[in-house]
């Protein structure tokens, strides 16, 4: 009977020892869980930061991107205007010396025409006046294709944009008042601005009225 129960103290302490050993074992691994948990969190912190991280650098060269963008728009409207500015003062340049040729141009036509008509009055071969009309409508046909047209004045009102006024023609009502009835010197166009300004006389009315002898004098308005 002894031996019975040493036997049985025996396959007592081997099953504590079973278990304390399997306790271990699950200490262990709960230690080595936790421990792997602790990895993966840490880990996952870390991600986050880097995540982090790399969002606020994206921000950065968002903002930067957007800054240089803007400022390169600013600078490409900054160079069209100057651009512009420069075919401006280009064109304008270029339509000044041309419309001082023109103006010449213009002087000798119109010198061109008075000697033509002194010609025209005396005798001479119609071969000659053929050829020197020729020359003027070759003249005329130039300054047309160049923009240059004449300003339309007789019978027209006085427009002070395109007329000077160098005197007056007085009339009695018959009519109406700043009507142009004269051109003394033509005026034309150049690409719709005012090359040289006609030069005219406009009407003025005049009114009769008695003196205290009964005589009647007219008197401008």
């Amino acid at each position: 009977m002894d031996k019975d129960k040493d036997k049985d103290n025996d396959y007592s302490l081997l099953e504590n020892d079973v278990n304390e050993s399997d306790t271990s074992f699950s200490q262990q691994q709960q230690q080595q869980q936790q421990q792997q948990l602790n990895v993966d969190n840490s880990n996952e912190n870390e991600k986050i930061d880097e995540l982090q991280k790399t969002k606020t650098e994206l921000d950065y060269y968002r903002n930067l991107y957007n800054e240089t963008l803007n400022k390169l728009k600013y600078s490409l409207a900054d160079f069209d205007n100057f651009r512009k500015n420069i075919e401006r003062q280009n064109s304008l340049k270029i339509l000044s010396i041309k419309a001082d040729v023109l103006s010449t141009l213009i002087n000798i036509r119109e010198d061109f025409i008075r000697a033509l008509d002194t010609i025209k009055q005396n005798k001479i071969d119609n071969a000659i006046l053929e050829g020197l009309d020729s020359i003027l409508k070759t003249i005329n046909i130039f300054l047309e294709k160049e923009g240059l047209k004449e300003i339309d004045s007789i019978d027209k009102p006085f427009d002070p944009n395109v007329h000077e006024i160098i005197g007056f023609s007085y009339n009695n009502g018959n009519i109406d008042e700043n009507i142009i009835t004269k051109e003394i010197r033509k005026g034309y166009f150049l690409n719709d601005r005012v090359l040289r300004p006609s030069l005219v006389e406009v009407s003025k009315k005049i009114v009769k009225n008695n003196d205290n002898d009964n005589n009647t004098k007219g008197d401008e308005i």
